[in-house]
């Protein structure tokens, strides 16, 4: 099993991806290889990618699904409270297939993602996960993430879900 690597806007990486993507169910969430914003690790055995975690940087502002009146001070604007530049990594879906789960695969995704958001000047990486994924709070918590209660609004169910966020600085 070969080491994370960036997926590039090649072929074969295009189509190991969108194969790999299909068989996980990811295919609504992830970015495309081709966003500037973004990039995409892969881990692969031969030539078939067997795990993904995809990175939006994004600025840290907040969040567009929450109600403004929860982000807003006393005549101030929650967006006017943070300093110009601040940029994070923001784990927009991370699938290892199942054969290869508990075998350091996504350990090692989430360290080579803390790598490359470090290389692009992001600030942290942080990312979120519904309570019905204990394997991969076990791994955050292992690899020394700080763990915060929370909501997300999941527009394709139109219902707020309960979860974690999770966040490291790199």
């Amino acid at each position: 099993m070969n080491q994370p690597r960036l997926l590039l806007n090649q072929p074969a990486d295009a189509r190991a991806y969108a194969e790999h993507l299909e068989r996980v169910g990811s295919t609504k969430h992830a970015p495309a290889l081709a966003n500037p914003q973004a990039f995409v690790l892969g881990v692969f055995e031969g030539t078939s990618l067997i795990a993904h975690l995809a990175v939006l940087l994004q600025p840290l502002i907040h969040r567009a699904d929450l109600p403004i009146a929860l982000l807003e001070l006393d005549h101030e604007s929650f967006t006017d409270a943070y300093p110009p530049g601040l940029v994070e990594g923001f784990v927009q879906t991370f699938d290892v297939e199942e054969p290869y789960r508990r075998r350091g695969v996504g350990s090692r995704l989430q360290l080579a993602a803390l790598e490359e958001c470090r290389n692009r000047g992001a600030h942290q990486l942080r990312s979120w996960s519904s309570l019905d994924r204990p394997a991969n709070y076990a791994l955050k918590i292992a690899l020394g993430f700080a763990a915060h209660p929370g909501h997300s609004y999941l527009p394709a169910h139109d219902r707020w879900v309960r979860g974690v966020y999770f966040v490291k600085p790199v």
